[in-house]
């Protein structure tokens, strides 16, 4: 993802959801806070079901030890259970937004379900009752992670339903109606307040830190990525996904040619032209969003290619070679720069047994063939395989 992409209108937060009007940003968002959702998630239902137990003593203080006193306890023990298989299954799948998401959706759907029935056979407890929802009502917003706009849906139809059994049940005073009703309002009113300012800081601290990330991993002349980017394990991530998954992986090491005579002729303010316009070469030819160009030191450039065998890198580095061997750079004086470019390529195939070790002996690979290619005269193409057993490496 480049500079440009983070101040375009990916980063704009819709205040109307409290989420990123991006959806690929906001899963990246949500992705990033998973650990801490998950842990805050499962001690926040271990609690809450704990409680919701708990409080079956005041169903059979107040009923008595009756049939109707322990269904109700019954059912406070199926929201624990569903409580518990929800933290199984965010254990079981600690990577999965969706499964987060669904799970605190099921849990607060069954307990805000039974919580109803519990109040039903309650009445002469109606005021107490109306306090426990109001807290529950602060716990959906609040306390259990969700998505702003499912936890509002949650807390106005857990609401309605309370104010409509009211209603139904008709043992309280049109007075009295409206003042729970009124509360009601009240504490979905203040839980949105609270839940929307909460979702609205978290996603601008998140967009101020991924905007101050991506500019200590920019070059600031010519808006690719810098090395550290590597150091923070991009292509170390890449040939695990690759171990993991059997998919090819290449990278393109590229340098303009008689780059210090440029600067020695023209003038640095000219060689840096001849750079930023060489890097917007490279940027506008990768695959947005997938493919990463790095400045690797002075005039040289990493292209990182994922899903990528060595005859697409090698035809790619073909076509940026051609196009940039047919541009010219403006020097500031009016007159124009031509210059080359020369490439060394080295690729894991698809589903080889022995990818390499570490990105080391990848680059290591593609810096030999670049060497290769400036001994025969710069302005080429040369790629290799690189795998784990060097007798199978081979030129191209």
């Amino acid at each position: 993802m480049s500079l440009h992409h983070l101040s375009t209108p990916r980063l704009t937060i819709d205040r109307r959801r409290a989420e990123f009007a991006d959806r690929e940003f906001e899963d990246r968002f949500i992705r990033h806070f998973l650990p801490e959702r998950n842990a805050q998630l499962k001690a926040s239902f271990l609690f809450s079901a704990g409680f919701y137990v708990v409080f079956g003593l005041t169903d059979i203080a107040t009923l008595g030890p009756t049939v109707t006193a322990w269904t109700m306890v019954a059912l406070r023990v199926l929201v624990a259970l569903a409580a518990l298989c929800a933290c199984a299954a965010i254990a079981r799948h600690p990577d999965s937004a969706a499964v987060s998401i669904r799970a605190t959706n099921t849990v607060l759907a069954v307990g805000l379900g039974v919580f109803p029935v519990l109040c039903w056979y309650q009445p002469a407890a109606m005021s107490w009752n109306l306090m426990s929802l109001a807290l529950i009502l602060m716990a959906v917003y609040v306390i259990f992670p969700n998505r702003f706009i499912y936890a509002v849906a949650i807390g106005v139809v857990t609401s309605a339903v309370f104010a409509a059994m009211l209603l139904i049940q008709g043992l309280l005073r049109m007075d009295d109606v409206v003042a729970l009703v009124l509360m009601l309002v009240l504490g979905n009113a203040l839980g949105y307040i609270a839940a929307r300012r909460f979702n609205l800081a978290q996603r601008e601290q998140f967009r101020s830190t991924m905007l101050l990330q991506e500019l200590a991993d920019r070059d600031p002349l010519t808006g690719c990525h810098n090395r550290r980017v590597l150091q923070r394990g991009l292509l170390d991530a890449e040939l695990t996904r690759t171990r993991r998954y059997g998919s090819a992986l290449s990278v393109i090491l590229c340098d303009i040619d008689h780059f210090k005579q440029i600067n020695d002729t023209y003038g640095h303010a000219a060689g840096d032209q001849v750079l930023s316009e060489f890097a917007g070469l490279l940027q506008s030819m990768v695959r947005e969003a997938v493919d990463t160009v790095i400045r690797y030191g002075g005039e040289e450039f990493l292209i990182v290619l994922p899903e990528t065998e060595l005859a697409g890198a090698h035809a790619l580095a073909e076509r940026i070679r051609v196009a940039f061997a047919n541009a010219a750079t403006a020097a500031g004086d009016g007159s124009f720069i031509s210059a080359t470019a020369s490439f060394g390529v080295a690729a894991v195939p698809a589903q080889h047994p022995w990818p390499p070790s570490n990105f080391e002996a990848l680059v290591g690979a593609a810096d030999d063939q670049l060497y290769v290619v400036k001994r025969g005269g710069r302005n080429g193409v040369r790629g290799t395989v690189v795998t784990a057993a060097p007798e199978l490496r081979s030129g191209t």
